[in-house]
């Protein structure tokens, strides 16, 4: 039952500490410190560079752990940490002071400020992509597709103009601008490169410019180079060796380098609401649209995204800030607007997003000691109001079209009220169910959350939509949720006895044993297909022409051959006599692979070429 409900909390989109609350906060730094190192040790992660900040500055920065397992080396507030998409936060800022300087308006159209960029828009006359789309997540552009993940070291230098020259295909709007949230690292490479257009100066220089030199943040480095290297901690997997480092394409979106020590300027700029070390930076309205979406058709309340910074409510208190995660490093800064404190926490490994959760846990309980907080808000609204938005859901704005067909598969959403209150558990069946505590205004939050974080409405079409942290969902008929859930599973199941034919189970019944050959490779191709697909992942070769995929590429087509070959065999097999048993089991293989064959090819996998996608 408790896995259960974990699904139905993260369908929701809803991070949950899995740190009990009852558990006491650390009483002082050394209890603290003790009890990080017991997570670090829990979970596998060398080292973690933490800062603690108040309203007056920095309370506490130093490290637990190591930053080189090899050497030996400790992690201090100095160490080197890559921060990976807190560096949107540096971006999102960078356009609010160019804003109040009248240098850009963040309303303005990105084909007028750089029409030579390659973007479609089908909606482009009535929604044009706007920079605050760009920085919102709500320009519609898919994730970064694999032939612009890594790059060669070199690539560092590259100019954007040429980054983004590489794939223009992630920088198409799969949905009008600004109905749908879906997080895209290529509209922070997008927005960088108008950075460069405004300023004349690479973006690396405009940051520095305008926030890391005024922010006392002089060791931070958008590149490596060997000084940047020396005081860089190694990055971990979940094994005990370093992995290398990974150069990026899209480096606006993640290549800042920071210590904790530094970092810990940024959470005292939220706190003090643009103000660092006596001077503006941005002013009180910038930093309160820094942290507002003002283009999503609907926001997530208290966890909406504004301009690379976003409101984290799974915590008892409500956070604002960023995560961040690139190879061999997980990152998080956090301020808490309503307490005065903050943090921030910078791990060497990518190996547990459990360790974040519980460090965090513990930093916030640690900072909150002594602290009124306030019992989560519940609104009393009629019955009738909540029914309006029971019924059935799916996702239904993935953040990699490559994956949207596992998107798809995902279990719906039912939302169904009982004794006054609204709830929602997984479709189908009859599971555990979540209580959405209504806060009034058609928003809600689940019981665990501090404040709203799920909001309902309509979309263009006039049907229901509800928005959970960054998901998107959309009402569909149950029948047609039950089924995308059910005949995967039942699919995969039939087609998983595809084996049986190898031993010429019906053989005798209805036909030779060279007849297993069809079946038997259409079963295994498929099931080869994610293998391969994973063993790419993990070489970090995706995107390139190579065996793994090419093996991707050809073992699709044998299956879709293989799928259709099937097909004519078993009703070949119809007229003919033989075991009524073994015939049905042919034809329903041959439909089960065909069905799946179409599946996979209305969502362009079938002959998917992943060097060119």
């Amino acid at each position: 039952m408790k896995v259960a409900a974990a699904c139905v909390a993260a369908v929701l989109a809803i991070a949950v500490s899995s740190v009990a609350a009852a558990e006491a906060p650390p009483r002082n730094l050394d209890e603290l410190r003790a009890r990080i190192a017991g997570v670090l040790l829990r979970e596998r992660v060398p080292g973690a560079g933490i800062a603690l900040v108040d309203d007056d500055g920095i309370v506490w920065a130093g490290g637990v752990g190591v930053a080189d397992r090899a050497r030996g080396r400790p992690v201090t507030a100095d160490t080197l940490f890559r921060v990976g998409s807190i560096t949107k936060s540096f971006i999102g800022l960078a356009f609010l002071r160019l804003a109040e300087r009248g240098r850009i308006d963040l309303r303005a159209r990105v084909s007028d400020l750089a029409p030579e960029l390659a973007i479609g828009n089908r909606w482009a006359r009535e929604q044009p992509i706007t920079v605050a789309h760009l920085l919102e997540h709500t320009a519609g552009f898919d994730d970064m597709h694999p032939n612009e993940m890594y790059s060669p070291l070199a690539a560092e230098a590259m100019p954007l103009a040429a980054v983004l020259a590489r794939n223009p295909a992630s920088r198409v709007a799969r949905w009008r601008p600004g109905s749908r949230m879906s997080y895209a690292n290529p509209g922070y490479t997008v927005a960088g490169y108008l950075l460069e257009k405004v300023t004349g100066r690479p973006y690396e220089e405009v940051l520095e410019r305008e926030l890391l030199a005024p922010l006392g943040m002089t060791s931070a480095a958008l590149r490596l180079t060997p000084e940047v290297d020396a005081r860089l901690s190694r990055g971990y997997d979940e094994g005990d060796d370093a992995i290398p480092y990974r150069a990026i394409y899209h480096r606006p979106a993640g290549n800042l380098m920071a210590s904790p020590r530094e970092l810990a300027a940024l959470v005292q700029l939220g706190l003090a609401r643009g103000r660092y070390g006596g001077r503006t930076l941005v002013s009180p309205a910038s930093m309160a649209r820094f942290e507002r979406s003002e283009t999503a058709r609907l926001d997530a309340g208290d966890a909406s995204y504004g301009l690379g910074n976003y409101g984290d409510v799974s915590e008892r208190a409500v956070i604002r800030g960023h995560n961040g995660g690139v190879d061999g490093f997980l990152s998080s800064y956090g301020y808490l607007p309503d307490h005065g404190v903050g943090y921030v926490l910078l791990l060497n490994s990518t190996g547990s997003l459990r360790a974040v959760d519980a460090i965090r846990h513990l930093l916030v309980e640690y900072l909150l000691t002594g602290a009124h907080v306030p019992p989560p808000p519940r609104a009393e609204v009629p019955e009738d109001e909540l029914r309006r938005w029971t019924g059935t859901y799916h996702t239904a704005a993935p953040r990699h079209q490559l994956l949207a067909f596992i998107e798809r598969m995902l279990p719906g959403l039912e939302l169904f009220v009982d004794g006054g209150r609204l709830y929602a558990r997984q479709v189908p069946g009859e599971g555990p169910q979540i209580e959405l505590v209504p806060l009034g205004g058609d928003r809600f939050r689940l019981p665990s959350a501090s404040a709203s974080h799920i909001t309902f409405g309509r979309d263009r079409e006039g049907r229901r939509i509800l928005v959970a942290g960054g998901a998107y969902f959309v009402e569909e008929p149950r029948s047609r949720s039950v089924a995308y859930c059910l005949a995967p599973v039942i699919c995969l199941s039939i087609l998983g006895t595809g084996w049986l034919f190898i031993f010429g189970l019906f053989r005798r019944r209805v036909g030779p044993t060279p007849s297993a050959a069809l079946p038997l490779c259409t079963t295994l191709s498929l099931f080869a297909l994610p293998r391969l697909f994973f063993a790419a992942l993990d070489a970090a070769v995706f995107g390139e022409l190579n065996l793994y995929t090419l093996g991707i590429f050809v073992l699709s087509l044998v299956f879709a051959l293989g799928s259709m070959a099937t097909m004519v065999q078993a009703l070949q097999w119809l007229p003919r006599p033989g075991s009524i048993i073994g015939k049905l089991h042919r034809l329903v293989f041959a439909a089960a692979a065909c069905l799946t064959t179409a599946y996979l090819t209305a969502y362009g996998i079938i002959g998917i070429r992943l060097w060119s996608y």
